[in-house]
């Protein structure tokens, strides 16, 4: 059943064996989360919704203060009455990563608070699954894509970095296991715009863990949101719960390890290597079988 994408995606957190076995995520020790975030200012973006606002039920429990980003203002202000209890002091900014304007006026917001960052955690994202037929007159889902998964967080992190440099900080960037795969047909606008950001933050990396900032970044497979179940295609395939991809990135603010990725990524890079045009071979034998159905 298509779930309605005016409202979160309920995922039980169900996980059959397959996706145990696929997605093993240990649980994250409270005490050592503790030690990691108190004190400390989050700010996370893509907060209304999924990932974002699990991380931030989670984190607000915390005696941390919490910087929530989204372009939902309804969402962001419940989000801010239901944690009027926690541990957490919270602050609320309806910001469109695909606008400059925005996305300044949240600094300046920022700044005039005296708000400086200690854990960044970059998890806005646009999704758009669409072949290139239908993709000829939508040259602005390219546009959507790249202001929301590249473009913004770039102009964002470059105006919050001289804070978290003071504070010797943290940046986490939750992007899409894709990104190390090989490219595949109907996700050009997403997978180009994930990695585009990936590839930037790597380049950067270098000089900011020199500078004393620890990055970190989590590479998911399909998760159970609201934005990955609007396709229904997805329904059916394994994924990981919401609270194992938050326990993922949890565990990287803990262990500050730089990367998460699911176990057995190496399998399909290692076969791409041994027989690079294989998958480009199934590409094409999965569009023709489609064509064949569509005739039929």
């Amino acid at each position: 059943m298509k779930p309605h994408i005016t409202s979160d995606y309920q995922d039980d957190n169900r996980q059959t064996l397959a996706e145990k076995f696929l997605f093993p995520v240990k649980p994250v020790n409270k005490k050592r989360l503790y030690n990691s975030v108190a004190g400390k200012t989050i700010l996370i973006t893509g907060a209304s919704y999924g990932i974002g606002a699990l991380l931030a039920t989670t984190l607000g429990d915390y005696k941390v203060t919490l910087v929530l980003v989204a372009r939902t203002t309804e969402r962001l202000e419940q989000l801010k009455i239901d944690f009027a209890n926690k541990a957490c002091a919270v602050h609320v900014f309806t910001t469109d990563l695909r606008d400059e304007l925005q996305i300044n006026t949240l600094l300046q917001n920022l700044s005039s608070l005296q708000l400086k960052i200690d854990i960044f955690i970059n998890n806005a994202g646009k999704s758009i699954y669409r072949g290139l037929n239908a993709s000829l007159d939508r040259f602005h889902d390219t546009k959507r894509c790249a202001a929301t998964n590249y473009i913004g967080p770039v102009q964002l992190l470059l105006g919050i970095l001289p804070g978290i440099k003071e504070k010797k900080g943290h940046i986490i960037n939750i992007s899409a296991l894709n990104v190390l795969l090989p490219p595949t047909f109907g996700w050009s606008a997403y997978q180009s715009s994930k990695a585009a950001f990936d590839q930037w933050l790597r380049c950067m990396e270098p000089e900011l863990r020199y500078g004393g900032i620890y990055v970190s970044t989590a590479y998911l497979p399909l998760v159970r949101t609201r934005m990955s179940m609007v396709n229904e295609n997805k329904h059916h395939q394994p994924a990981m719960s919401k609270v194992k991809a938050v326990n993922s990135i949890l565990r990287l603010i803990i262990n500050k390890k730089r990367k998460y990725k699911p176990w057995w990524l190496g399998l399909p890079i290692l076969l791409n290597t041994l027989i690079p045009g294989l998958w480009y071979q199934l590409q094409l034998r999965n569009l023709k079988k489609r064509d064949r159905h569509a005739v039929h």
